[in-house]
């Protein structure tokens, strides 16, 4: 994960939400939503990430933008 934990970092740095993507092995993505660094990585941890061969990564810039984009126009078709 590009983000580290530093005990430099303002504490506002964790308590930014953010969005995340879990990748697994069979090619399955799970994306969560409005997830602060810390909760994330303590989901993360409890899903034995290296046993299961999963992925973490952190969406964020025009990546992010899009996903907003796709999920405000899934909104207003239904």
């Amino acid at each position: 994960m590009e983000h580290e934990m530093k005990e430099s970092l303002p504490k506002s740095w964790d308590k930014t939400k953010r969005v995340y993507e879990i990748s697994y092995p069979n090619g399955k993505k799970e994306i969560w939503k409005n997830i602060t660094a810390r909760e994330c990585l303590t989901k993360y941890e409890n899903m034995d990430p290296f046993g299961n061969g999963l992925k973490l990564r952190e969406i964020e810039g025009k990546e992010l933008q899009l996903l907003k984009v796709m999920e405000t126009g899934k909104n207003t078709s239904a």
